[in-house]
């Protein structure tokens, strides 16, 4: 096997969120593939096998997710830059087929269409955060169950990291983005474009803050497309900007198409920067 060690969604050389993707002629067992996880650290590794739709398995250090961002878009990026795949392909995860398109410089997938799910209870969330919530807390699903929590000040939250767990276990989402929003929307009437400034808290998957989070940027362009936060053109943009507090900045450009039901299809995608390669010994194969 080989593993290529790439950073995504990336603003320069050791930004972004890193991934490895492993490749080879089949997928190890899955015990094989959480320890190897496990072993590289990163919030997530992809395992990809070869064909018309390559195989992907996504593993945090502490468990195997059925979809996720930053993977499929890195993983896109790896595989055309590997030869297995062109300019526009489709990624067969646990979770359902993607498409994705990559180039030189990066690549982006269209999301599984987002869906709300209720809302959370933004009182507790923001005190488990240490921070004051601004509105209520909404949950959507682009890929994984997230909140979305709008909050007065990020740079001051201090999370209760195994209490998040819990209430995230007990609620069935994956992960709390805390954002602050910049502009006045676009759209077919212009405006100032939206950026949003988050922190993402993923305890109940294993990742206490993740750098920064495609899935959760696209369920946070639905949740502020959903509002008219986006403007009121047939596409929202949002730049969603993350991973500034933890040294490692940043950026996911989403688009929300919207229609009179509201958001649907949703696209992110940012650059990928390789970091390294390398080859998984013989006895590290046989699991």
């Amino acid at each position: 096997m080989h593993f290529n060690w790439v950073d995504v969604f990336a603003t320069g050389p050791l930004s972004g969120n890193p991934l490895v993707v492993i490749t080879g002629d089949a997928l190890p067992a899955e015990s094989h593939m959480q320890a190897l996880a496990a072993e590289f650290g990163v919030s997530e590794t992809v395992f990809a096998a070869p064909g018309p739709r390559p195989r992907l398995r996504i593993f945090t250090p502490g468990a195997e997710i059925p979809m996720a961002g930053h993977p499929l878009v890195g993983a896109a990026w790896v595989l055309r830059t590997i030869g297995w795949t062109g300019d526009d392909a489709v990624l067969s995860a646990s979770g359902g087929d993607v498409v994705v398109a990559a180039d030189d410089h990066g690549a982006r997938m269209t999301c599984p269409d987002p869906q709300p799910l209720g809302t959370a209870d933004a009182v507790a969330i923001a005190a488990l955060l240490g921070a004051e919530a601004v509105g209520d807390a909404p949950i959507w699903n682009a890929g994984l169950p997230q909140v979305m929590i709008e909050v007065g000040d990020l740079d001051g939250i201090a999370p209760d990291h195994d209490a998040l767990r819990a209430l995230g276990t007990a609620g069935g989402w994956a992960g709390v983005s805390a954002y602050l929003l910049r502009g006045d929307g676009v759209g077919t009437g212009g405006g100032e474009p939206v950026t949003a400034h988050v922190r993402h808290f993923a305890a109940p998957i294993g990742i206490p803050e993740d750098p920064v989070t495609g899935s959760a940027a696209a369920a946070l362009g639905a949740c502020l497309a959903s509002r008219g936060a986006l403007g009121d053109g047939t596409t929202a943009r949002l730049t969603v900007l993350q991973g500034g507090q933890m040294g490692r900045p940043g950026r996911v450009d989403v688009g929300v198409s919207l229609g009179p039901a509201g958001p649907g299809a949703v696209m992110v995608g940012g650059a990928v920067v390789p970091v390294a390669t390398g080859t998984i010994g013989q006895a590290n194969d046989a699991g």
